[in-house]
């Protein structure tokens, strides 16, 4: 359940990230699915709570390929955006990433969709790890301006975060103030 709330609150942030491009609803609709392809990973490996081997960690790369074949059925320009996002969802502004394709290269909507599925893992538990407070996120993606995600896109999303109302209020800081 809980990875189902997580997607539903990429998608959220996805769309509003995307309003100024003019294609929300699709990008929205296309980060549901983002990380569907981890249907196809074993539990086991997903829920590892110590450092995954080189060999588990090439497995867990291919949930973005399954994801991609997985969706083959969706018509049209959803089903193009759609597989997209699945596939190239954890590439890099800088070429690194999991295939190495730099998002300069790939349309603008898929680093829109990794930039938010970053900070909802950070914020969130998994079994390796404690969830990250929002502030101690934003610090970290700013960290990652220009070789994970460009400049441009970390300063429209700490600005999303900090400054929408509707998004500010769910993600007040644990210490319990702004996030200036």
């Amino acid at each position: 359940m809980q990875n189902h709330i997580e997607n539903i609150i990429v998608a959220q942030l996805s769309e509003l990230l995307a309003l100024p491009l003019g294609y929300a609803k699709l990008i929205k609709s296309a980060a549901l699915l983002h990380d569907v392809g981890k249907q196809g990973i074993s539990s086991e490996i997903l829920n590892k709570p110590d450092k995954l081997t080189v060999t588990e960690y090439t497995i867990v790369k291919f949930h973005t390929k399954i994801g991609a074949q997985m969706l083959l059925n969706i018509p049209g320009e959803l089903g193009v955006v759609t597989r997209m996002v699945c596939e190239f969802h954890h590439e890099w502004h800088n070429v690194g990433g999991y295939w190495g394709i730099p998002t300069s290269e790939l349309p603008d909507y898929i680093p829109i969709v990794a930039i938010t599925d970053v900070f909802v893992a950070c914020c969130s538990k998994r079994p390796y790890k404690v969830p990250w407070s929002p502030k101690r996120v934003l610090e970290y993606l700013v960290s990652l301006k220009g070789t994970q995600f460009s400049s441009e896109l970390v300063d429209a999303f700490v600005y999303l975060i900090k400054y929408n109302p509707s998004v500010s209020v769910m993600f007040k800081s644990a210490e319990g103030g702004a996030y200036s």
